[in-house]
């Protein structure tokens, strides 16, 4: 599964450096682990991925969807409680990784399970929820997503959920945010922001979803990250015509580069928005915004098929494939503390700054 020829001893050096290293995917879908566990379950542990942030909202999610979505994901930890945890402070991911279990953090990329009930934050923070998403792709009670034709900013409802995030210890992230909301978000947090599945717009232009340099910049400034997407729209197309184009790990590598050379290197990880069923298969998601929005918002999601996945990034289409970063990482002359940070360390940082262990 190797995309780099390296030496004998330098593959050992990266294998040691990678297992040594907390491996933390910034977003992923939670439908591979429901369909084909095992096979999920095995991609994750094969790569060394410690952990990650689990997907528990989308467009399709209210309230009593969202308490399901809990309970669905309790059972399948239940179910595997040899080989995965419920992660609600940094010192979990850590027992993970002395435990090779892979460790779930509860994440809501839609908002929507809260509508304009500040109280149920709470709710769903003794649930677990510790990466709460402001907006996704569309208006709602907090703010703008990304394929609204017009922004307004955070709402006076928004402010009151930064302030609640901040205070309960949630880690607040813009990635689906359109622009004005995310600038905001970045304002009134006292916290550190992410954006948690966002790549550099420099390389990839789309709107929204990847961000410009100075909001990556902004984000750095909080003390936060841009997680690094593997998802195909968001590391290649064509700048004019929104194509999504065939990648590899190297242009993967490309936005961390950037990112690194805007943000500095402590505020750079990885965020495959990627289950490896669902890569292997290309099977779209019922709520896929491939097949929701993309046909209305190529700007955001590029130009391409609306009936199934992009290709994902050869070389990195599989979480069991991951080791193939670290190799790119070497060969592009990052030392090995470097690397560790990007792989999952500086996710450490942030939610130790964040969370309230």
């Amino acid at each position: 599964m190797s995309y780099y020829e390296l030496s004998a001893d330098e593959d050992l050096n990266i294998l040691r450096l990678h297992e040594k290293a907390i491996v933390f995917d910034g977003a992923f879908p939670m439908l591979g682990f429901y369909k084909a566990p095992e096979e999920e379950i095995d991609a994750f542990l094969k790569g060394g991925v410690t952990g990650g942030n689990a997907t528990l909202s989308s467009d399709e999610t209210d309230f009593s969807g969202a308490i399901a979505n809990f309970r669905n994901l309790k059972a399948l930890i239940s179910r595997n409680s040899d080989r995965m945890a419920l992660c609600t402070r940094a010192a979990d991911i850590e027992r993970c990784k002395r435990d090779g279990k892979i460790g779930m953090v509860a994440f809501f990329q839609n908002p929507k399970p809260i509508a304009d009930r500040l109280a149920d934050l709470e709710i769903f923070y003794e649930l677990g929820l510790r990466v709460f998403q402001m907006t996704y792709n569309n208006l709602g009670f907090i703010g703008a997503g990304c394929c609204e034709r017009n922004d307004p900013g955070l709402s006076n409802f928004g402010i009151e959920v930064v302030s609640k995030c901040n205070e309960l210890g949630i880690l607040l992230d813009i990635s689906h945010c359109g622009p004005a909301t995310s600038w905001d978000t970045l304002k009134f947090s006292k916290a550190p922001v992410v954006a948690s599945h966002s790549g550099a717009y420099a390389l990839a232009r789309a709107f929204g979803r990847n961000k410009p340099d100075d909001m990556l910049k902004a984000v750095a400034d909080t003390g936060g990250l841009a997680g690094i997407p593997f998802f195909p729209c968001l590391v290649k197309r064509d700048p004019e015509t929104h194509v999504v184009q065939p990648s590899t790990v190297e242009d993967v590598i490309d936005h961390i580069d950037h990112a690194v050379e805007i943000m500095g290197i402590d505020h750079v990880g990885i965020a495959s928005d990627m289950s490896s069923h669902l890569a292997r298969t290309l099977e779209l998601t019922r709520d896929s915004v491939l097949r929701t929005t993309r046909l209305r918002h190529p700007e955001v999601f590029g130009v391409g098929p609306t009936d199934r996945y992009d290709p994902y990034p050869a070389g990195l289409d599989s979480h069991a494939k991951m080791l193939n970063l670290s190799r790119g990482l070497h060969k592009r002359g990052y030392a090995e503390g470097d690397i560790i940070k990007i792989l999952g360390g500086n996710w450490m940082r942030v939610y130790s700054a964040v969370w309230k262990d």
